[in-house]
């Protein structure tokens, strides 16, 4: 029987300003790559679909989603979440970046959406909620993106575009996220606090795919991510498994930024050498 599969595809070409003390976070090419990353699951053949594009691409709509598909999967389906948009970052409030995951940079990372920044902690958390042996592959193509980030130094810039390449980078302004907490602080303390997924806690599989290092800037180019780019390009040709995409994907690159590769949770069911996207699996099956 072949597994169940839910995809939701997320991507802001802009934010709300009233979120965001101001500032719409104007980006050109993250619906695009939404489009892309639905073409992707459209031809591996998900059964459920779904696409978040700027105003649709609100806290509770993904996390809906994540609850919805955490509910109804089970051992050896397949869960795919890709976003494309700004990366920002958030006082660790909760002190969790020190103990559950090692880090010790003082900041919870961030995917900006459209009304409000989602907590790399509520990821995690809605991580735990699936079952045991669960496939979750995630894709972000943002700064940030790194373990949606961890280890992470804010960057104070104000994300330009460069008039050589036509390229611009993937983050929220420094300031713009000191503004925006300091605005809603009660409300992002109030999320961070009953947050304290560990590792250990996360009984599926997680394969997760960032668009650069830590330390780096995702960038967009003319019609796409240029990660997404690369994946979509990457992707014409056969490949066999999660690290030979991620290979590839790297070898397309050359200084401006570096991807990064991170899988955790339950090893009986890793799934790396999977072809991928493909929702046949033995995942469900554990090893003896």
């Amino acid at each position: 029987m072949t597994p169940n599969s839910y995809a939701v595809h997320i991507g802001l070409n802009a934010v709300n300003p009233d979120s965001y003390e101001g500032w719409n976070g104007e980006l050109f090419a993250c619906e695009n790559d939404a489009a892309v990353y639905r073409a992707i699951a459209e031809k591996a053949g998900f059964q459920q679909i779904y696409s978040l594009l700027t105003k649709e691409a609100t806290a509770v709509n993904v996390l809906q989603h994540l609850q919805t598909a955490a509910g109804q999967l089970q051992s050896g389906d397949l869960f795919l979440m890709t976003y494309s948009g700004h990366g920002g970052v958030l006082a660790d409030t909760n002190k969790d970046e020190t103990n559950n995951f090692g880090e010790m940079d003082g900041f919870d990372e961030t995917w900006c959406l459209y009304d409000r920044q989602l907590i790399d902690d509520e990821l995690f958390a809605c991580f735990g909620q699936f079952k045991e042996g669960v496939r979750i592959l995630l894709f972000s193509d943002s700064c940030h993106s790194g373990s949606v980030a961890k280890n992470t130094a804010p960057v104070n810039n104000n994300a330009p575009i460069d008039p050589a390449t036509y390229t611009r980078a993937r983050f929220a302004p420094l300031g713009t996220m000191i503004r925006t907490y300091n605005a809603h602080k009660a409300e992002y303390d109030s999320i961070q606090a009953p947050l304290h997924t560990r590792p250990e806690d996360i009984k599926a599989y997680v394969v997760q795919f960032g668009a650069c290092q830590d330390d780096e800037l995702a960038r967009e180019v003319w019609g796409n991510g240029m990660f997404t780019a690369k994946l979509q390009k990457v992707l014409n040709e056969p490949v066999n498994s999660y690290t030979e995409l991620f290979t590839a994907i790297k070898r397309g690159f050359s200084t401006e930024q570096h991807p990064n590769l991170f899988h955790y949770g339950n090893k009986t069911y890793e799934f790396l050498s999977q072809v991928p996207f493909s929702i046949q699996s033995d995942a469900g099956v554990k090893a003896e």
